[in-house]
């Protein structure tokens, strides 16, 4: 299927559109800012996404409704729910507003509070820092991490689920970020690559009950590592897993895993035969493979990778390794195509007399897609003169589109969808 992911390279720092073939890449946005972090509405196909700084980000929506500016601050970690009507961020910095995890409307509007940072009333003095994780995959349940602000975020911490504004669940988790399984019927809890993690293994988390049912478990013989694990449509849970005997096990072991199935007695088969470095996972639903963001340490990006995908079982083919170099791969085959949206969302975008011209971080993004269709809509600065409007009508004329000084939604849609 194709992957949306933000490219490490050309562009730098934009999300792109991966096509099925492994080679073609579409440009999906043209901000001026480096796009700072990616999350996906897997049945509307809405986009979510981070611009900016170190210091200041805006938060941004896009789909055939619109690139519409959400929300700027100190944010980070923007998770959108599948059905594409809210996003879940961690917003810090506010004056006379507590630090912690907000929700907002994609359709916009102000963002309430959802958890703020500080002490649970069963952890005595901690204060716990809150980041969102994913929404679970058929409703509004908020799946969240969390750390003792007073010390490291490894060793472990606290997964949390919020449902209807309430907490249903609180327990320990371990040293990666918990993930959902495809049914959101539990959690996995893994310990994974080489560090100092408070426990090796996997766990599953039963969203009902809140038990735990250690899957591997480290022994005076063995240290199970485990990363990138999720519970798939089969019940059986997929992961990179290697096990290392206690005796050679160190902080700095090389930890080069295979991708396994895992089934829920502990029992383990290799999907392949190669070795691959710590690296991110995406697993298809179905189990028919995983899309490997593998790490290189030439990479200036810490957390990008080469895209891999590796078919499972090892009897469909070999691995394919992609020239594409990026982080954060998302399943771009969404329930509705990028370029659908509601109409009456779009934000007005045309052309100004010179008088009253004024800058428009939309009118930038329209000049940069024109541009790179070559319609010379001039410099991307966000002020729309009549090269613009020039190039824009040419575009319109090119579909068999009315034209117009403005950005209407037809238009729009055309550029998003590329149609």
């Amino acid at each position: 299927a194709p992957v949306y992911l933000i490219n490490d390279v050309n562009p730098d720092d934009q999300i792109v559109r991966l096509e099925r073939d492994g080679a073609t890449l579409t440009q999906i946005t043209f901000e001026s800012q480096p796009v700072r972090d990616l999350s996906v509405a897997q049945r509307t196909g809405t986009l979510v996404y981070l611009v900016g700084d170190e210091n200041q980000q805006t938060l941004v929506a896009l789909d055939g409704s619109g690139r519409r500016e959400l929300l700027s601050g100190q944010l980070a970690a923007p998770r959108i729910s599948p059905d594409g009507q809210t996003v879940a961020l961690r917003i810090t910095g506010q004056p006379d507003a507590p630090d912690g995890i907000w929700a907002l409307p994609v359709r916009g509007g102000r963002p309430s509070l959802v958890l703020a940072d500080g002490p649970d009333a069963s952890s005595g003095d901690e204060v716990w820092i809150y980041t969102p994780v994913a929404y679970a995959p058929n409703d509004s349940r908020l799946l969240l991490w969390a750390y003792d602000d007073a010390g490291p975020a490894i060793p472990g911490g606290q997964a949390v689920v919020i449902e209807e504004g309430q907490i249903r669940l609180r327990t320990w988790t371990c040293c990666e970020w918990p993930v959902w399984s495809t049914d959101g019927t539990a959690i996995t809890v893994t310990g994974g690559g080489p560090g100092p993690d408070m426990r090796y293994g996997l766990v599953v988390i039963d969203l009902v009950s809140g038990a735990e049912q250690p899957i591997l478990e480290q022994s005076e013989e063995v240290v199970p590592l485990v990363t990138g694990a999720r519970q798939l449509d089969d019940g059986q849970i997929y992961a990179l897993y290697l096990e290392v005997l206690a005796a050679d096990f160190s902080w700095e072991f090389p930890f080069t895993p295979l991708p396994m199935r895992i089934a829920m007695d502990g029992s383990v088969a290799a999907l392949y035969t190669d070795l691959f470095p710590l690296s991110d996972a995406l697993w298809r639903e179905d189990g028919s493979g995983v899309l490997l963001t593998v790490w290189d340490a030439v990479l200036e990006n810490p957390i990008a990778g080469t895209l891999t995908w590796v078919p499972t079982p090892s009897t469909y083919g070999a691995a394919l390794r992609t020239q594409v170099v990026g982080s954060q791969a998302h399943w771009a085959d969404t329930a509705q195509p990028l370029d659908a949206g509601d109409c009456s969302l779009l934000p007005q975008i045309g052309w100004q007399p010179p008088a009253s011209r004024v800058f428009s971080a939309g009118a930038a993004d329209l000049q940069a897609r024109l541009n790179a269709l070559g319609l010379q809509a001039g410099v991307a600065d966000g002020y729309f003169g009549d090269q613009t409007r020039t190039a824009l009508e040419a575009f319109q004329a090119s579909r068999n589109l009315p034209t117009s000084p403005n950005l209407d939604c037809a238009t729009w849609q055309a550029l998003l969808g590329r149609r």
